[in-house]
């Protein structure tokens, strides 16, 4: 007599068919198709593919930020001198519009911050330039046209 080669094997049996520990009996001999068992889940073996898991559905479409390019086009013109107070005023519509949807927009948060900032510097800078040039010109009244030195700085006037 032979010995199985695998355990679980029956010895009789040269097709390999695996004894059903349940049924002993099973797949000894019998020509009969046997019953599917049913009881509690086999574990899954290592390595054996997993079933996907179950179709949720289709959901609502993701709902898109309505201000996110608003907020990016006002952080953009923030940045830019003159244009920062349409950089601003864009970045304040992105901000109200992404709220009014529950939306939460950094990029828009930072144009008003830039934008403020730059602004603030601009009209600062603007005011320096403004009360420089007026004192040119009213220097150029004085002294009347052509280039002129006087304590070191130079005056072109035309």
């Amino acid at each position: 007599m032979s010995t199985p080669d695998q355990p679980g094997q029956n010895p009789q049996d040269p097709y390999g068919t695996p004894q059903n520990p349940q049924n002993p009996q099973a797949g000894q001999g019998s020509d009969a198709p046997q019953a599917p068992q049913y009881g509690a889940p086999q574990a899954p073996q290592y390595g054996a593919p997993q079933a996907p898991p179950p179709a949720q559905g289709y959901g609502a479409p993701v709902q898109e930020n309505p201000g996110k390019t608003l907020g990016i086009v006002g952080l953009i013109l923030s940045f830019l001198g003159c244009l920062s107070i349409v950089g601003l005023i864009l970045s304040i519509v992105a901000l109200r519009k992404s709220k009014k949807a529950g939306f939460s927009n950094g990029i828009a948060l930072a144009g008003i911050i830039v934008g403020s900032v730059v602004l603030v510097i601009t009209v600062v800078v603007a005011i320096v330039v403004g009360i420089g040039a007026a004192e040119l010109v009213e220097k150029c009244a004085e002294l009347g046209p052509g280039t002129h030195d006087v304590n070191g700085i130079t005056y072109t006037c035309s």
